[in-house]
């Protein structure tokens, strides 16, 4: 089977390769919609620069949330926006497409992706394990005896997962990502100094001041931001401490590394052994935290790496399937044709 097309969805971003060029598009995974009409006004950046700024009869919407289907429309007017981008085939002719899926979604929210993915005008779809694509793009190799340990730290899902023979030995994951950082930020600004952020702000304040190391970050550190004060009911400066936020990465960031660590005591002696020489590998936009490399090695005992950019891992890992589709069957989790007379 010849694939033309692949399709990183995530909940934050969306990337898309072709089989001749490679990585071709990246772009923010949202579609903005005016109330009653089913064609979107933009999509990608353009639309999530209108987030928490759109006028009235307007919305900004994503296909995917903590990392899985939500809505199948938004997931088939997403589809069509891409195939519209697309340079080296034509979408009015027959081409094939491979997109990344959590491996955690429910079959109807695997299948509903997929039929969105052809009624959008691919002749066949499949879905690829995004956490396998992940460990492809950050340069392992998945069909060696040794184990790996590949980490996806994703703004929509939280995944660990050991490879060995190119099968998954040990698996498991949170049903939230990074992006419960930001929700946290909002809210503890919210409750504690009386002030509401929007997402934007809560992600730059994240990324700015946010920490895996707690202990080793520095306390003196201040943010000046702008919001709403609540009690004023007005838009006013104020300043944001490093304790709150620092708080609000260190329960996710707990969890996280509790979440590997479990993967690794429920894998098979002689794979955790292999560990110590392969050690874990940290992929997904989220593993560029400060100190989370470091965390998680501590919290296994063994060596862990981010791997070259992280978040655009799946994306390249999914151009080399793309390019030797029988070198990893067991990467693939289903697949939908549609009827040549269509």
């Amino acid at each position: 089977m010849r694939w033309d097309v692949g399709i990183d969805l995530g909940t934050e971003n969306v990337r898309m390769a072709e089989l001749k060029t490679g990585p071709v598009l990246e772009e923010a995974a949202a579609l903005a919609f005016r109330d009653g009409r089913e064609t979107p006004v933009c999509g990608g950046n353009a639309a999530e620069r209108l987030y928490g700024r759109t006028c009235m009869g307007m919305s900004v919407v994503r296909p995917l949330r903590d990392g899985v289907l939500e809505n199948s429309f938004n997931a088939d007017r997403m589809f069509h926006w891409l195939y519209r981008r697309m340079d080296t085939v034509n979408p009015r002719r027959r081409f094939n497409a491979l997109i990344t899926c959590a491996p955690f979604a429910r079959p109807v929210q695997m299948e509903a992706l997929l039929a969105a993915a052809t009624d959008a005008g691919a002749t066949s779809a499949a879905l690829v394990r995004g956490d396998a694509a992940a460990a492809l793009g950050a340069g392992l190799d998945l069909n060696a005896p040794e184990a790996k340990l590949v980490v996806d730290v994703g703004g929509g899902k939280l995944s660990a997962t050991l490879f060995t023979f190119g099968r998954v030995a040990a698996y498991g994951h949170l049903p939230y990502g990074m992006g419960r950082i930001d929700e946290r930020v909002e809210r503890i600004l919210r409750v504690e100094s009386g002030y509401r952020i929007g997402r934007t702000a809560a992600r730059e304040i994240k990324h700015t001041l946010g920490s895996a190391l707690p202990e080793a970050a520095p306390r003196d550190v201040i943010m000046h931001m702008t919001g709403f004060s609540i009690a004023d009911r007005l838009p006013r400066n104020f300043d944001v401490e490093t304790k709150p936020v620092l708080d609000a990465c260190e329960d996710v960031v707990r969890e996280l590394a509790g979440l590997c660590a479990s993967v690794v005591d429920g894998a098979p002696e002689e794979l955790s052994a292999d560990l110590n020489d392969t050690g874990a590998v940290l992929t997904g936009a989220g593993a560029e935290m400060t100190g989370l490399d470091k965390r998680i090695g501590d919290a296994l005992g063994i060596p862990c790496r981010v791997a070259d950019a992280p978040g655009t891992c799946a994306i390249r890992g999914l151009h080399k399937i793309m390019e030797s589709p029988d070198d990893y069957p067991a990467a693939f989790l289903e697949r939908r044709d549609v009827s040549a007379w269509r």
